[in-house]
């Protein structure tokens, strides 16, 4: 926190709900106008010249710093002046910035949320990486900044939790959610990805850009062979894989069994030392038509290293359900939840604390169904007919009632905001015709408008699903999820230099005759089998429509039909137990809704209905009664 009078012991309750992100050691820093606090998971150094926050020898700079910066190496490099004390990447990075200030933040290949004070200036400037993988929420109260990694931090502070009504419209009416700065929280902001901002006297500054991802991308030259394409694409991603290795703990890899984490597991297999040491985790389902297992073990066997699974049960999900509403802080996706969880569970208590998963190449190289019909609308635009016609056939839209919802999907896509409310099958997940009309009244939001920085729907599309939408919901459920554990969880194919190249390939080596993520299928035949290379996405990954249609029916209802949760007046009690029976009886396939209002009441009982201030924090508020 930061502001006149900022408190170490306030600092000290924000830090200690935050232990499970740190379970190997704690630090309290405090200067007029100034407190930090951190939490540390060892990962490089283990050592006690490790440990945060971190002062520059002259006591100009502090730094609290959480996440890695995988090129610290390349970048102690290039300060050759600099005395280092300790071999850890944190170090690096508050040197970097001593020398070249904000500026060193686009110089950074990682993941990382930060703060550092100079002493001289009074100033905290604060950054967040360039995808937003790791977190950074902030509030203001009392004439003062309070900044976390996790909202329950602020909340510990005396941070208001007070309902954002308008967060929670675009949640329940439109399946946005994660899409803006705004929390779910009144006041409770996130410094955007790619962003730093300075705050003086407690009062932040407005955040600034420190990269422009547009730019880039339309910056590269790209070559007109594919064939040397595929092979950058490759050296990109190896290179990626190369630096996310760099850790002085085990490093395990989470899988399933599709062609992302198969390219990343035989990637690492060329970049590490002794591969077999780096062990798979994923998790099965007993409904064997949702369980990847078989791919993964087969996998694993192919490479020759073991492989882990645990079995993910309905009655597990409902028993564990309010622990991970709790633990996520705001409204989340349901099953897919558990079964992470779970998975990074078993490989901690593995004893492997670094976890590498695929995370991004579907927003990199369209390969989510519902980027088909931007590619359609891109044909049509450049009166690619011939093409358009390809494509069509190869998507199934042979026949007329196909070919009819093939172009009203086509038309949608080219709309800005494309494929409102659908999942990844294109179906409705959210129920807006259940909410009250004092509740639309009050909290309805005009419809978010996203940024298209590019000439095409395709890769706007895809921009929207990396920045504002799909990948950043992702990024969030498992931050939480692997750091409630203490495990560190690390996405080598976010490395924005991939991503810049993705974006800038030509539309075919994304989606080619109905085929996605196209040229990571061909570069892939120097690596995987072709059962492997050449399997389609599957679009429903767990098995909650059945679960939630037969042995935890009775539990559904349980939760959804009860006074607490009509109270609340978001959902009318009439349509909202119509729509609820109607699709235990079958009605429509998608049951996100159920899971929403559920994991509503859930997180309402806990952060509405609940105070959480620290007693420090009472006690340092009274002052300014």
């Amino acid at each position: 926190m930061t502001g006149p009078v900022a408190s170490r012991e306030v600092v000290a309750a924000m830090n200690d709900c935050q232990r499970h992100r740190g379970p190997d050691g704690e630090g309290l820093w405090a200067a007029p106008g100034v407190a930090l606090g951190h939490r540390r998971l060892s990962i490089l150094d283990l050592s006690d010249a490790g440990r945060q926050p971190m002062s520059t020898p002259d006591g100009r700079y502090t730094i609290v710093f959480n996440g890695e910066v995988y090129n610290y190496r390349e970048l102690r490099d290039e300060l050759p002046g600099v005395v280092f004390h300790s071999q850890s990447d944190t170090e690096v990075v508050l040197q970097a910035f001593a020398h070249w200030g904000p500026d060193c933040f686009e110089k950074f290949i990682g993941m990382f949320g930060l703060a550092i004070w100079d002493n001289e200036k009074h100033e905290l400037i604060c950054a967040r990486d360039r995808t937003g993988i790791k977190p950074f929420y902030y509030s203001c109260l009392h004439g003062h900044l309070f900044f976390a990694s996790e909202i329950r931090g602020l909340l510990s502070a005396g941070i208001p939790a007070t309902l954002n009504p308008g967060v929670l419209y675009d949640f329940l009416a439109r399946d946005f959610y994660e899409h803006s700065d705004e929390s779910f929280f009144e006041g409770i902001v996130k410094l955007p990805p790619g962003h730093w901002m300075s705050v003086r006297g407690g009062v932040p500054q407005r955040p600034r850009p420190y990269c422009d991802f547009a730019t880039e991308v339309t910056s590269l030259e790209v070559s007109s062979d594919p064939q040397e394409r595929e092979e950058r694409l490759l050296e990109l991603a190896s290179d990626a894989v190369r630096l996310h290795l760099r850790s002085d703990v085990p490093i395990g890899v989470a899988m399933s069994g599709g062609l992302d984490s198969a390219t990343l597991l035989t990637l690492l297999d060329r970049s590490h030392s002794n591969p077999t040491l780096v062990e798979a985790f994923s998790f099965a389902f007993g409904e064997k038509e949702y369980s990847e297992w078989p791919f993964v073990e087969a996998m694993a066997q192919h490479t020759g290293r073991r492989a882990h699974a645990v079995e993910v049960t309905a009655q597990g999900f409902a028993e564990s359900a309010r622990r991970y509403s709790i633990g996520q802080e705001e409204p989340f996706a349901g099953a897919p939840i558990s079964a992470y969880s779970m998975c990074f569970e078993l490989a901690r208590s593995s004893g492997f604390i670094v976890i590498m998963d695929g995370s991004g190449v579907d927003e990199g190289l369209a390969g989510y169904d519902r980027f088909r019909p931007a590619l359609w609308a891109d044909l049509w635009t450049r009166g690619d007919f011939a093409g358009l016609e390809r494509e069509l056939n190869a998507a199934g839209a042979s026949t007329p009632v196909a070919r009819e919802r093939a172009l009203r999907q086509m038309h949608a896509a080219a709309q800005p905001l494309a494929d409102v409310g659908k999942g990844q099958d294109l179906t409705s997940s959210v129920r807006p015709e259940c909410l009250t009309r004092d509740f639309l009244i009050a909290a309805r939001t005009q419809a978010p408008q996203f940024e298209r920085p590019f000439d095409d729907n395709l890769r706007n599309l895809m921009y929207r699903e990396l920045r504002f939408t799909k990948l950043p919901r992702a990024l969030r459920f498992r931050d939480r999820l692997s750091m409630a554990v203490g495990t560190e969880l690390r996405p080598p194919f976010l490395d924005h230099r991939l991503l810049a190249y993705e974006f800038a390939l030509p539309p075919e080596d994304h989606i080619h005759n109905g085929v996605s993520k196209a040229i990571l299928r061909r570069a892939a035949a120097r690596l995987l089998p072709d059962a492997v290379r050449m399997a389609s996405k599957r679009s429903v990954q767990t098995p909650q429509r059945e679960w939630f249609r037969g042995e935890l029916q009775g539990w559904v209802r349980e939760h959804i039909d009860r006074p607490s949760f009509w109270d609340r007046g978001w959902v009318q009690p009439e349509a909202g137990r119509a729509a609820m029976e109607g699709f235990f009886q079958g009605v429509g396939d998608n049951s996100f809704f159920l899971w929403q209002w559920i994991n509503l009441e859930m997180w309402a009982e806990y952060y509405l209905d609940e105070s959480h201030v620290a007693p420090a924090a009472r006690a340092w508020a009274a002052q300014f009664a």
